[in-house]
């Protein structure tokens, strides 16, 4: 049972609050297809279109950490899983500078006749972004990341007097792995997305919309678990 701390950690989140409007926005595309009568098929593309645009206000200035994390994993990062997380991070970077761009458009103060082609070529980079990703989470499951630093062994554990034993170790391990395995979850869902807006993955907006349920879900019982403490 979370406790109220919790809860309120969680609702005031910056991240959980964006995950909450990305859930509540794909669940309405959802309930815009399934509708029958016309009226209730605008107001539920209108809802949607609402909580899509409050989520551009938390992410406007986002590309700026994603192009410093570029940066870092090219200077910092050799090898495969350099080259990996440069093309997901320089890729998503240029997804929400395009879609930046566009956000007075968006509003409807201002309209860009340019900005339904930054869109699309902005969910071209998001779809690059997480096919970067996914191989890169690939990468980590079947050869791990050199780059970080690896567990002790159980006899340099014990030499040092402090060991957490082999069941402990196997238990980070087990876990680092379940991580892994949520977010090469996620990125597949969420390939849905970008796939279905530029055409490459044919596909309904009910089975994107659906998609985008998963991938936020599991986003966000990270965030939820990441704000316990």
């Amino acid at each position: 049972m979370p406790s109220i701390h919790h809860l309120i950690r969680f609702t005031t989140d910056a991240g959980a609050l964006e995950r909450i409007l990305r859930f509540l926005q794909c669940l309405f595309q959802i309930l815009a297809v399934y509708s029958i009568e016309t009226e209730n098929i605008k107001r539920c593309l209108l809802i949607r279109r609402q909580f899509a645009l409050g989520r551009r206000y938390f992410r406007f200035f986002r590309w700026i950490d994603c192009f410093y994390k570029a940066y870092n994993a090219f200077i910092n990062k050799p090898g495969l899983m350099g080259v990996l997380q440069v093309g997901k991070w320089s890729c998503l970077g240029g997804y929400l500078v395009l879609e930046s761009a566009t956000l007075l458009d968006t509003m409807g103060i201002y309209s860009h006749p340019w900005a339904s082609t930054c869109l699309l070529e902005g969910n071209r980079f998001w779809f690059c972004s997480l096919i970067f990703s996914i191989v890169w989470n690939l990468a980590l499951l079947i050869i791990g990341d050199s780059t970080l630093p690896q567990p002790p062994t159980q006899d340099e554990n014990l030499k040092a007097g402090k060991g957490k034993g082999l069941e402990a170790q196997r238990k980070e391990k087990r876990e680092e792995r379940r991580v892994v395995l949520r977010r090469l979850v996620a990125d597949c869902a969420d390939l849905f997305i970008p796939g279905a807006m530029v055409g490459w993955i044919p596909v309904g907006s009910a089975a994107s919309g659906g998609a985008g349920l998963v991938s936020t879900w599991i986003t966000g019982v990270d965030i939820w678990e990441r704000l316990r403490g």
